[in-house]
């Protein structure tokens, strides 16, 4: 069995890896708690977390509350994992998960109290391939060496009513320093992105950006992205045309926005981008629940 628990700053998160087989990382803890989180595997596949919650005194509590986990990769393009868990053993809870994918991982524990308070911590796990113990290789991130603070994805469809293939070029938006085009890819269970130099539209044909796949990357947020807010990024065509989009924060788009916009042949619905906050954002500030080549859909 390999139990995880480290320590690092809420902005370190993102962009160091740790060993495996030390201790798992805690980030800003509750005024009268203490919460510690530790995995059973820490290799791509199933695994059992353990939450033990314990008072100011180190004393496990008999009755903390309900348990909702929320994990995801350091990198917002990927697709996150779920799990609940309402019942808790001498102050422990455990709950099943899955390591969907070999790299560096961020563990949102959500506890809400009986008192109906909730308590939040977020952890850092670097999870191995089972079949070669190598963690994730290294991302392109395009230029977010110089973005602190959390990253952010774009999601959308776009459908080309026209009869020529149509290519975004460009994004822009006053939410964020750099924006980019991304490519998740997986290959043996490791994922890497992969900059995308332009978002091709094949004529009849529909585009979509999701978690997992292509997507739009933001980094070096010029403010926070919360749940239920909105902001506008602009596309530039390689036609010239320039399309102002509305882009809800949500915490997963689980089904289909009535959203749709025309601009000329294109369609732009669905559009939603994760919360995430910006460099000077406190992490109790934060809400614990509230990505040279083209890609064609």
């Amino acid at each position: 069995m390999t139990i995880v628990n480290l320590r690092l700053p809420a902005f370190l998160a993102l962009v160091l890896l740790v060993a495996a087989a030390c201790r798992q990382q805690q980030q800003t803890a509750p005024a009268n708690l203490e919460l510690e989180l530790t995995a059973s595997d820490t290799v791509v596949g199933e695994t059992t977390l353990m939450l033990t919650v314990r008072d100011s005194d180190g004393k496990p509590l008999s009755n903390p509350g309900t348990l909702s986990v929320r994990g995801d990769m350091s990198h917002a393009g990927m697709v996150p994992v779920f799990a609940e868990a309402e019942d808790a053993t001498d102050g422990v809870f455990s709950l099943s998960f899955e390591w969907t994918m070999a790299g560096s991982w961020l563990v949102e524990a959500s506890l809400e109290r009986p008192s109906g308070d909730v308590a939040g911590e977020t952890f850092a796990f670097e999870i191995l391939t089972e079949a070669n113990g190598n963690a994730m290789a290294p991302m392109d991130h395009s230029g977010m060496d110089s973005a602190p603070g959390e990253a952010s994805a774009v999601y959308m469809r776009i459908k080309n009513r026209g009869d020529a293939d149509r290519v975004i070029v460009s994004a822009e938006s006053g939410a964020a320093e750099h924006i980019d085009f991304h490519q998740t890819v997986i290959e043996n269970d490791i994922a890497r992105m992969d900059a995308l130099e332009s978002l091709v539209v094949p004529a009849g044909e529909t585009l979509e950006l999701r978690p997992g796949g292509a997507h739009i990357m933001l980094a070096g947020l010029r403010e926070d992205l919360r749940s239920e807010d909105k902001f506008t990024l602009r596309l530039q065509c390689g036609t010239g045309e320039v399309y102002d989009l509305d882009i809800s924060i949500a915490d997963m788009q689980m089904g289909d926005l009535d959203d749709a916009i025309e601009f000329g042949d294109l369609v732009f619905s669905n559009r939603w981008a994760r919360p995430a906050r910006a460099a000077s954002m406190t992490h109790d500030d934060m809400p614990m629940y509230s990505e040279g080549k083209d890609a064609s859909g």
